[in-house]
């Protein structure tokens, strides 16, 4: 194998690991941040204004598709990581390389939608406590 085919499939490697990590780190965050928001709304002491309930809908909603988001990327994953293996073992039911491109591009897509809608539902849930607590800073 050439050096510079060493040095890219190593790099390759790191960068699928880090797509891992990344992946479980916001999925496991977003179930604890929605397992936070449940013990919220449990709390009886927890009475949200209006505009309060709006952001707390929106931060459940907004968690809610990163999880699926998360949910749906890992299961494409594992279909990317088939189906490549089918490929470098030569299947005769092996899918064409644009398909898996075509199936990264998908994985890719999936993950930047669960770290943005994560980021809406953190964003949404901090709107509520401010909304909520704001007035004890003072």
């Amino acid at each position: 194998m050439a050096p510079e085919n060493e040095r890219f499939v190593r790099w390759q490697k790191i960068a699928i690991d880090q797509l891992s990590y990344a992946l479980n780190l916001v999925f496991t965050l977003t179930i604890a941040t929605l397992g936070y928001c449940f013990v919220l709304l449990k709390d009886r002491e927890f009475t949200p204004g209006s505009s309060a309930r709006c952001a707390m809908l929106l931060s459940l909603s907004a968690l809610a598709f990163s999880a699926i988001c998360g949910l749906a990327c890992v299961l494409n994953r594992l279909r990317d990581f088939r189906a490549t293996a089918k490929r470098a073992r030569n299947a005769p039911d092996a899918p064409a390389q644009d398909e898996l491109r075509g199936v990264g591009g998908i994985t890719w897509g999936l993950f930047y939608a669960q770290v943005f809608s994560f980021a809406l539902g953190i964003a949404a849930i901090a709107i509520t406590l401010l909304l909520t607590y704001g007035g004890k800073l003072r």
